[in-house]
C-alpha cells in the first residue's frame, strides 16, 4: 500500500508541477506579447505551489530525506552512538508522531473556518487551498505506519 500510495503521489506532484510551469509560461505570454493578463493564474499558481510543497514533504518523509540534525552522530563515538541509534529512532519517531498530531488538529479548524470563502479571481472554495496540509498530515501518518510495519517485519 505504501509504494502505491507513493507513486501516486509522486505522480500528482508531478502533473501539478507541470500544470504550474504552463500556467506561468501562459501568464508571461500574455503579459508581455498579448499585453494582457490572466487574472486568476497568478492565484492559482500559489494554490498549486502550496499544493506540492505539502505533498512534497510527505514525499520527503516517506524517503527520509528531510533535513536533520546529526549533532549526537558527530559526536559521540561511533560504538556508543550505535547503541543509542535505536532508541534515538524510537523518540525521534514518537516527536514526528505528536508534533503531525497537533498540527493536524490545529488545522482542522482553520480549514473548517475558510469553507464560506472562495479564491478572489474563480469561485474556488479556499477549503481546497487549506485542506493542502490535513490531507498531506494523513499522508505523512500512513508513510510513517507503513514504515514502521516494514521496520517490524524486517524489510
Amino acid at each position: 500500500m505504501g509504494k502505491k500510495l507513493e507513486l501516486i503521489v509522486e505522480k500528482t506532484v508531478g502533473i501539478l508541477l507541470a500544470v504550474l510551469v504552463l500556467l506561468l509560461f501562459a501568464q508571461v505570454i500574455t503579459r508581455f506579447v498579448f499585453v494582457g493578463s490572466m487574472l486568476w493564474a497568478s492565484e492559482m499558481a500559489v494554490w498549486i505551489f502550496v499544493w506540492i510543497t505539502f505533498l512534497g514533504a510527505s514525499l520527503l518523509l516517506k524517503k527520509k530525506e528531510h533535513m536533520t540534525v546529526n549533532v549526537l552522530e558527530i559526536l559521540l563515538p561511533e560504538y556508543l552512538y550505535n547503541k543509542i541509534k535505536v532508541f534515538l529512532d524510537i523518540i525521534i519517531q514518537i516527536i514526528i508522531y505528536v508534533f503531525l498530531a497537533i498540527v493536524f488538529y490545529n488545522a482542522l479548524p482553520v480549514v473548517s473556518s475558510v469553507s464560506n470563502q472562495y479564491a478572489t479571481s474563480v469561485e474556488i472554495s479556499k477549503v481546497f487551498l487549506y485542506s493542502s496540509l490535513p490531507l498531506s498530515i494523513i499522508m505523512m501518518f500512513i508513510f510513517l505506519i507503513v514504515s514502521l510495519i516494514e521496520r517490524i517485519r524486517g524489510k
